[in-house]
């Protein structure tokens, strides 16, 4: 397997919101080119612009609205994208961001490996099937999570402060 280390819609996308990112581009970054390698490795052909474009803005909003809520922010980054690169599946790509965190299966087979794609990288690796253990390891040797799920238990512990009763509001049954 080839690992892919770039992708030039995530990188340019990235590129423009480096600023709302800040300190954390690295890790987002490496997030997102796993999830994209994942994504690769379940569907067992090349990841399609619609799916690179969702991953590079799939959790952007956590930056651009500074919220852990933020799945319609992400969502809604897609179309102020999607004509730049010739991206005309707007409805996919939101479809892709909106389910990422459902904890259940969806019907559509791209959806469908970008949800598992990120439960894979989200788990480190511990909920990785289909994918093997060893085509994780050989990701994350080119992608190193480089205090990726630290910044999440960070985000995690800061917004349950302050949302008790709702901690992970971008989980979806």
């Amino acid at each position: 397997m080839q690992i892919r280390d770039s992708h030039p819609i995530v990188d340019a996308v990235l590129d423009r919101h480096r600023r709302e990112i800040g300190d954390s581009l690295p890790v987002y970054r490496n997030h997102v080119l796993r999830c994209l390698n994942y994504q690769q490795l379940l569907l067992r052909e090349a990841v399609p612009d619609v799916a690179a474009l969702a991953w590079a803005v799939h959790d952007l909003g956590i930056w651009t609205v500074g919220s852990w809520d933020y799945l319609a922010a992400s969502a809604d980054l897609v179309g102020c994208h999607a004509a730049e690169f010739g991206i005309g599946e707007i409805a996919a790509a939101r479809r892709m961001v909106l389910e990422h965190h459902r904890l259940r299966g969806v019907d559509d087979r791209l959806v469908e490996t970008f949800r598992v794609a990120d439960r894979i990288d989200v788990t480190h690796g511990l909920l990785h099937r289909p994918v093997s253990r060893a085509e994780v390891k050989a990701v994350v040797a080119q992608l190193p999570y480089v205090g990726f799920h630290a910044f999440l238990a960070r985000q995690a512990a800061r917004y349950a402060l302050t949302h008790p009763t709702r901690p992970m509001p971008m989980v979806r049954w």
